[in-house]
């Protein structure tokens, strides 16, 4: 009985997508605009929107993929129609429905998945809306949610598609039996009903009116003696009656066709948006009569609404989005060029967001950009468009306010709005923010100049102080350009002996004994503010930077090492970053070996941290010929960030790598019966399987640490332990308590 219950069940399903006439159409601009916009949103490198047919997955959009089809019996899409809940595969290797599927074992190389399953009649599941990426991800409840409503925005798009068909079969349908008069009013009333569409007409003598039945129910009236032309007006919103009466007094007067869309109330209070078109029936040359269609568009209206929306506006904060605010921002500068005017551009960078993620974890990041958003949109000017454009970073476009101390005082309530404290993860946090500020068309006259002169005007204010209010000027332009800020902070830091190494300690998590350390950059500032790496991250995309930050702190931190153990002190495994374009220099290797033999250090005491984004360039072997003379020489390689999106087991294979660090990010979603738990499980085995060791990164809480060793986890660092000090407290603190054990 199942089994014919199932198979009727698909014959249902199967005849819903072949009577949709959608399979093998041409590409839609409005499924393609989804499935770009989904992959962008969860930054996949892949959006499908998916129709499973008898034997096979056909896309009617793609975003990143090539081909049009695939075979049913492979299609992941498959298993997700089985279901009316999203189907999440978080690591296709990991799962016995998918790990030997050739969809994972080659190209596309699918390791995680999140597919929603479309209806439009709740019965019948068609095909998904789909993710992939190549990596293996997590997925939270909130990215559930979000999927689905992108998803019930291209159950909208079908809908609308399925009521084009009905339309086009009843019409054909009435050309077909139009010669009988009965069975064509017949057939229009049922297209009326199908379509939302009443008609309507007036006599223009008499004024009086003549309405089809299908005009009364949607004004959810009762059939019977139709309004007058005025009295048919009072449905309309305050806000659109007046358009509607100038279209019509204007198609009397010219005698040609009109059209328009309005707000409108029916009878019994419901909001609806509907559209009217019509045209002046002339008899003996004269106008004699008003002819109409009247339609219900809310559902298309609604539809359409949410695909802008969902293009426009930022998901989590519901501000303008940055691709919103750059359209908005050009059209407020071409209105102001038009009416002479000005436009003022505020840029809202929160101070120390990063702690507060650190601290408070993503989720109080969210609650506190959320509060954040909803006190700008307060106390910002009217007319004004408030944007979240990325990050922590916000907008603010205000247009025809002139004069700097006008300007000032704008900045300084938007930054007193943020003083007063925000509840976020049931705890309260005060959060600060720097402002710059600049002006069309005194400072810029193209919008990317404008926001160019804000950013500037941004870094000025963050230069001089947290908190700051900082205005454009152009003779320091250049100087606060972001990548040249940072590469001049690195040089100055450098050039005045304050770039040094910060030392964050290594532990057993057997027994919490430290073992070792990673050695940090860390800029002393000039009033005793200490800089992290994050501070000057842009100079690290400068290959100049990258090598004068790498060279001084490999001779720091030997001569570190040497004076500690000249003292009597072992430090224990010390673990130096290199970058790309370090190892890249052919001599690098030369350098450090060098180096470690002048110090009289033993290489086997030297770590090595890379990242796998050195292994993702056209050649590699240059890289791979380095790290494995560095290995034979008894350094250490480690590779760091692990699982953070390009993780591949062939860099495990191929590279000589000693141990494996976990991502923090990873470590910070920790918790009983969770899906992190479970991969650094995986990960873990799977190191010692390859003979290497694991470390975690980012350990704060006692429950993570607990964790942790549970799992079998080696090694881990993080504040529960110590953060990054410097080389003193090393010194200080191996006098006083801590003993070395040798790295496993």
């Amino acid at each position: 009985m199942q089994v014919d219950d199932h198979r009727n069940h698909e014959l249902a399903r199967l005849a819903a997508v072949q009577a949709l006439q959608l399979l093998d159409t041409p590409a839609d601009p409005s499924f393609d605009a989804i499935a770009a916009l989904v992959a962008q949103h969860f930054s996949c490198p892949m959006g499908l929107v998916t129709l499973v047919d008898h034997d096979r997955q056909w896309f009617k959009a793609r975003c990143g993929l090539q081909v049009t089809q695939t075979p049913r019996d492979v299609a992941f899409c498959n298993v997700t129609i089985q279901s009316p809940e999203l189907t999440v595969v978080e690591d296709a290797m990991q799962d016995a429905r998918f790990s030997d599927n050739p969809l994972v074992t080659g190209a596309p190389h699918i390791r995680f998945y999140a597919g929603y399953p479309l209806s439009i009649d709740g019965e019948n599941r068609l095909g998904s809306l789909c993710i992939i990426d190549t990596v293996p991800r997590s997925f939270t409840q909130a990215q559930r949610s979000a999927l689905a409503r992108f998803g019930r925005l291209v159950e909208d798009l079908v809908r609308l598609h399925a009521t084009g068909l009905a339309l086009k079969a009843a019409a054909k349908e009435q050309i077909a039996k139009n010669r009988e008069l009965e069975s064509k009013n017949r057939l229009l009333l049922q297209i009326e009903r199908m379509a939302a569409i009443g008609a309507w007409s007036v006599d223009l003598d008499t004024k009086q009116s003549t309405w089809s039945d299908e005009l009364f129910r949607l004004h959810d009236l009762p059939v019977g003696t139709a309004p007058s032309l005025d009295g048919s007006f009072e449905y309309y919103t305050p806000e659109s009656r007046p358009k509607v009466q100038s279209r019509i007094a204007e198609a009397v007067q010219t005698g040609e066709p009109f059209e328009f869309a309005g707000d409108f109330i029916t009878a019994t209070g419901r909001r609806r948006r509907v559209r009217s078109a019509g045209q002046i029936e002339v008899v003996d040359g004269a106008p004699a009569r008003l002819i109409g269609v009247f339609q219900d568009i809310t559902a298309q209206h609604e539809a359409q609404q949410r695909l802008w929306h969902a293009a426009n506006m930022d998901f989590m904060t519901d501000l303008a989005n940055r691709a919103h605010f750059e359209k908005s921002l050009i059209a407020s500068l071409a209105e102001a060029e038009a009416a002479q005017s000005t436009v003022t551009l505020f840029l809202i960078d929160l101070d120390g967001f990063k702690e507060i993620n650190d601290t408070r974890g993503h989720q109080g990041g969210d609650d506190v950009l959320k509060a954040v958003a909803g006190l700008l949109t307060q106390r910002a000017p009217p007319n004004s468009t408030v944007a979240r454009l990325g990050g922590d970073e916000f907008a603010v476009i205000v247009p025809g306010m002139a004069g700097r101390s006008r300007h000032r005082a704008i900045a300084r309530k938007l930054l007193g709005a943020l003083k007063q404290p925000i509840i976020a993860m049931g705890e309260s946090i005060v959060v600060s923010a720097t402002v710059g500020v600049a002006n069309y068309p005194e400072d810029a006259q193209h919008w990317k100049e404008l926001l160019h002169c804000a950013d500037i005007a941004l870094y000025n204010g963050k230069r001089r102080e947290r908190g700051a209010v900082g205005f454009y000027v152009p003779e320091i332009s250049m100087l606060f350009d972001k990548r040249r800020l940072a590469i001049e902070k690195v040089e100055r830091a450098i050039v005045g002996n304050r770039l040094l190494p910060f030392y964050q300690p290594f532990v057993h998590l057997s027994d919490r004994s430290i073992y070792g350390y990673e050695a940090l950059a860390r800029i002393r500032n000039r009033d005793g503010s200490i800089s992290a790496a994050g501070d000057f991250s842009e100079a690290f995309s400068d290959q100049r930077s990258c090598r004068r930050i790498g060279e001084r702190m490999m001779n720091l931190v030997t001569a570190d090492i040497a004076g500690l153990r000249a003292s009597g002190i072992n430090p224990g495994i010390i673990s130096l970053n290199a970058t790309e374009a370090e190892l890249h220099s052919p001599e690098f290797t030369s350098r450090l070996l060098k180096r470690l033999d002048d110090c009289a250090i033993d290489p086997s005491t030297i770590k090595l941290e890379v990242t796998e984004t050195l292994f993702l360039g056209n050649d590699t072997s240059a890289i791979r010929t380095e790290l494995k003379r560095l290995s034979a020489e008894g350094v250490l390689i480690a590779l760091d960030d692990f699982g953070t999106g390009y993780s591949s087991l062939t860099h495990l294979r191929d590279f000589p790598i000693d141990q494996i660090k976990i991502d923090r990010s990873f470590v910070s979603g920790l918790g009983p019966n969770t899906e992190s738990q479970s991969i650094i499980k995986a990960l873990v085995d799977l190191a010692h399987a390859l003979d290497m060791t694991v470390l975690a990164e980012g350990i704060e809480t006692e429950a993570q640490y607990d964790l942790l060793r549970a799992i079998g986890c080696d090694s881990g660092q993080g504040y529960l332990f110590g953060k990054a000090n410097p080389v003193a407290f090393v010194r200080g603190g191996r006098r006083r308590a801590h003993r070395i054990k040798s790295a496993a």
